[in-house]
C-alpha cells in the first residue's frame, strides 16, 4: 500500500476528527496536517495535535473571517505558538473574491509575523491574489519560514519566487477543466509537490495523488511522502 501525508485537511463541522483520521490511516494516508479557519478551532486543533504524533496542528485565521476576528487574536496566537512548539500557522492568506480585503491583509502579515518569530510553516490560502501575496511576502523575503501553498492554483510566478515556497495539489487537479494547474504540475520541481484533501475528509486525496502520478512519470509516492515529512515532520 502506497504511504501518503494529507498537507491541508480541517475540522469536521459535526462529528469525530479522529474517526476521520483512522479511516484515511487505514488507506494508506499516514498523516495529516489540521488547520484552522477561526480562533475557535484553535484550543481542538491542539488538543488532537497533543494527543496524535501524526498530526500536525495549525492555527491561523482564514481570510474570510479576518474581519470578525477579535481585538486580540495575534496575542492569544502568539501565546499559543510558544506554548505549543509544534503546532504550525494556518490557514491564513488572501483572497480577493471576498471585499474584507484590507482586514485580511493585516491579519496575513501579522500571522506570516508570528510564523517567522516561532519559525513555524506556515499554511497559505491565496485566490486571485498572487500580486499582493508575493508584494508581502517579498518585503520579508530574508527571513520566510517554509510556506505551503494549498490548493495551489498553477501561478508560475509562484512557482519561481522562492525555494522556501513548497505547493500542494488538491483533487481539483483531477478535475478535466482544471489546465492550468496541471500544466503547472509538468513544471514543479519534485521535491516542491504535496498532496491535500482540503476536507474534513481526507479520502479524496487519493484522487490527487493518483492524477499526480499519471501526470508525472518521474514522481513516485514515496518522493511525496517524504518531501511532506521534510515540511512538516523533520525538524
Amino acid at each position: 500500500m502506497q504511504k501518503y501525508i494529507d498537507s491541508h485537511c480541517h475540522l469536521p463541522k459535526s462529528g469525530d476528527f479522529q474517526d476521520a483520521f483512522a479511516r484515511a490511516n487505514a488507506a494508506g494516508i499516514m498523516a495529516c496536517v489540521l488547520n484552522a479557519t477561526k480562533e475557535t478551532d484553535w484550543q481542538q486543533i491542539i488538543n488532537i495535535a497533543n494527543e496524535n504524533k501524526n498530526v500536525v496542528g495549525c492555527i491561523g485565521i482564514h481570510p474570510w473571517d479576518s474581519d470578525t476576528a477579535s481585538p486580540n487574536w495575534a496575542t492569544d496566537m502568539s501565546t499559543l505558538l510558544e506554548l505549543n512548539p509544534h503546532i504550525m500557522v494556518g490557514e491564513v492568506g488572501l483572497d480577493k473574491t471576498r471585499d474584507n480585503f484590507a482586514a485580511q491583509e493585516r491579519v496575513f502579515i501579522r500571522s506570516l509575523e508570528l510564523a517567522i518569530k516561532y519559525n513555524r510553516v506556515l499554511n497559505l490560502h491565496c485566490v486571485h491574489a498572487w500580486d499582493s501575496v508575493l508584494h508581502i511576502l517579498k518585503s520579508y523575503k530574508k527571513s520566510l519560514p517554509k510556506i505551503v501553498v494549498h490548493g495551489f492554483d498553477g501561478t508560475q510566478n509562484a512557482i519561481d519566487f522562492d525555494e522556501n515556497l513548497y505547493f500542494s495539489y488538491s483533487p481539483n487537479i483531477a478535475k478535466p477543466n482544471y489546465n492550468k494547474i496541471k500544466l503547472s504540475l509538468c513544471k514543479m520541481p519534485k521535491n516542491k509537490i504535496l498532496l491535500e484533501s482540503d476536507s474534513a475528509d481526507l479520502m479524496p486525496l487519493l484522487t490527487a495523488a493518483d492524477a499526480v502520478l499519471v501526470a508525472r512519470s518521474d514522481i513516485t509516492a514515496t518522493d511525496i511522502y517524504n518531501n511532506t515529512m521534510g515540511v512538516f515532520f523533520n525538524g
